[in-house]
């Protein structure tokens, strides 16, 4: 189940990172620096719990 939320948390940090490369159908959360701390915390926190795990 962990890896399963750790996987999970990396999609949504996924999802995040898109619009600030340039994927505009989802929309942004936020805009500037503030969207890439938010996204990049929530991939480097799922990262984490997968290393964690092994």
């Amino acid at each position: 189940m962990k890896d399963f939320n750790a996987w999970l948390i990396i999609l949504v940090g996924i999802i995040l990172i898109l619009p600030l490369i340039g994927v505009t159908q989802l929309g942004t959360v936020t805009d500037g620096i503030l969207a890439w701390v938010l996204a990049i915390v929530v991939l480097v926190i799922g990262i984490m719990q997968l290393i964690k795990r092994k």
